[in-house]
């Protein structure tokens, strides 16, 4: 299966908007990727997550059966626990040294509190939130993909929306992760989920429906559409008529309606421009994004660790415009020198890199090693061959 860079350069912007909007709110390095109102990195990774989850698993179910679809869904959910669960201890580690104002936490009573609380995902520093909600709605693939086989996927996109508008208008408290954090609620992953389950659907139904092509086809149409979509928010929403209801349709916490709509709106568009310009100039232009959008799920723990590390071994905040613009582009820079070191060893899966790393030490070892002795094969001695042949003159008849 050819990979599409521009779903890649897609995911690599979606990275790169959360960097600058963590490390960077405000300054005119933000601003690109925050211009649309209500469109943030966030909600673009959430969306593009479901949209290539549902077209890799179409491959894979047509391929090899559900069964081996799921397996490969554990062991990504597995995956992410171990990244999320890595956040938190080094949150932990930075809590317990004094440093709770960083990330944005509550104290803990030692050690072992600390570690249960990372251990049940109690305890997410400020940006390190996005994996829990992430892992909650990829959960939720194993009921949605077996749907989406029996070819249901209008009935799955229905159902989607009922519970977006349950999600909007009565939510029980169950539809929010929680952390031990000054604002304990994080997400309303029943809102959030109208980005990432039709998205499966699409990318489910991508090739067979020829999307790709579609959008290219369409793209200034797209483009129009987008720029009336801003412009009414502007004008309409932000500073018009609907400024009351601001509050709750840009909201973040329960994804309000304007960021569904500015998701749904934004991504089609930016994939197609990156899809016009590939096929137009040399991909190396976009390696960055590229690269580091390929390894969207390491970029996004290199950039929570980050938000630790940053202030307490560099510079703590405030930080001056200068400052933020610095370290946005060095951590973007993190995440792109990791996703090299991984292409250049050829790690396509992390658990890989042990091995791969210790592979070098491992043939000089074995070079040093003196070689066994081995008779050649064919070779025999005088003895022997004298006594084979005694052997078959006595048992000859004579």
């Amino acid at each position: 299966m050819n990979r599409d860079l521009a779903i890649d350069v897609t995911r690599g912007l979606a990275i790169w908007s959360m960097i600058t909007a963590h490390f960077a709110d405000g300054a005119k390095i933000a601003m690109p990727t925050h211009a649309f109102p209500y469109v943030d990195g966030m909600s673009v990774f959430v969306l593009v997550s479901g949209f290539i989850l549902g077209l890799v698993h179409h491959g894979w179910i047509d391929a090899h059966g559900m069964r081996f679809a799921f397996g490969k869904l554990a062991a990504r959910l597995a995956v992410l626990y171990v990244c999320q669960l890595t956040i938190a201890l080094v949150a932990v580690a930075a809590g317990m040294a004094g440093y709770f104002r960083l990330t944005w936490l509550l104290p803990v009573d030692g050690w072992a509190e600390g570690i249960w609380a990372s251990v049940t995902m109690a305890y997410l520093p400020s940006g390190g939130n996005i994996l829990l909600m992430y892992m909650v709605l990829m959960a939720s693939a194993f009921a949605v993909l077996p749907l989406l086989a029996r070819g249901w996927w209008a009935a799955v996109v229905a159902a989607s929306i009922g519970l977006y508008v349950l999600a909007q208008t009565n939510p029980p408290d169950w539809f929010y992760l929680t952390a031990d954090m000054t604002a304990p609620r994080i997400q309303n992953w029943a809102a959030w989920q109208v980005l990432f389950v039709p998205a499966l659907a699409i990318g489910w139904n991508w090739r067979r429906w020829h999307l790709a092509t579609r959008i290219e086809r369409h793209l200034p149409l797209l483009v129009l559409v987008a720029a009336t979509v801003a412009a009414a928010m502007h004008f309409l929403v932000i500073d018009g008529p609907l400024a009351a209801f601001e509050p709750a349709l840009g909201d973040k916490l329960d994804l309000g309606v304007a960021r569904v709509v500015g998701a749904w709106v934004v991504v089609p568009v930016v994939y197609g421009v990156f899809r016009v310009f590939l096929a137009q100039w040399h991909r190396d232009w976009l390696r960055p994004l590229a690269l580091s959008g390929s390894r969207s799920l390491d970029s996004y723990v290199i950039q929570s660790l980050g938000l630790v590390v940053v202030p307490i071994m560099i510079l703590d905040r405030p930080w001056s415009t200068w400052s933020m613009t610095v370290i946005a582009v060095g951590v973007f820079g993190a995440c792109w020198a990791w996703a090299e070191f991984r292409r250049a060893c050829h790690v396509d899966k992390l658990h890989r890199l042990p091995a791969i790393l210790a592979a070098p030490i491992t043939t000089a070892i074995a070079r040093k090693m003196p070689a066994p002795a081995v008779r050649p094969v064919g070779v025999a001695s005088a003895a022997t061959h004298s006594s084979v042949r005694r052997s078959v003159s006595a048992g000859s008849p004579s």
